[in-house]
């Protein structure tokens, strides 16, 4: 079986970040507040910026998953207080769910996010989004806060929330 590595985007991986999200965008549109046609519209240099600033800035960063060569999931995330770190963009390829990419890459964010002092984890999940059932088993739990998505306000979001403290 191939390795499996998750790591953090390089400023030169614009093109490995955009083909993902664009890929994600239209495989999961009920999860994202980003629909793929506002994806779509994004240059090329709108991409090189967000992974310019996702693979340098202190206060957010992209993580990229791969199964041996070939990328096939992500997740972005921010600081949003100097405690609470935010995670986004949360997407792993169908073909490679329940292979523990997933948990792979919340590993990536969670030490990211604690190496920078933060210690919780929120982020949003849809209400009829399968992945509620994988962030449950990774010790996030919903609170009583939710949003209309912004893409779809027929959907709610859940605002989800895990403890990182060492």
């Amino acid at each position: 079986m191939p390795s499996q590595i998750v790591n953090r985007i390089r400023a030169d991986q614009w093109r490995i970040l955009k083909n993902v999200r664009l890929r994600a965008l239209e495989e999961a549109p009920y999860a994202f507040g980003t629909t793929l046609a506002e994806g779509q519209k994004r240059t090329d240099r709108d991409w090189q910026d967000m992974a310019r600033e996702h693979a340098t800035l202190p206060d957010r960063a992209y993580f990229m998953a791969y199964v041996g060569d070939d990328p096939c999931g992500m997740a972005g995330c921010y600081r949003r207080t100097s405690d609470i770190v935010m995670l986004t963009a949360m997407w792993v390829a169908p073909e490679v769910r329940g292979q523990n990419i997933g948990e792979q890459i919340v590993r990536a964010v969670i030490e990211w996010a604690g190496a920078g002092g933060a210690t919780t984890l929120e982020a949003w999940v849809s209400e009829n989004n399968p992945a509620r059932i994988f962030y449950q088993k990774i010790g996030f739990e919903e609170t009583s806060l939710t949003e209309p998505l912004r893409s779809d306000s027929k959907i709610q979001m859940i605002l989800i929330k895990r403890d990182i403290a060492p």
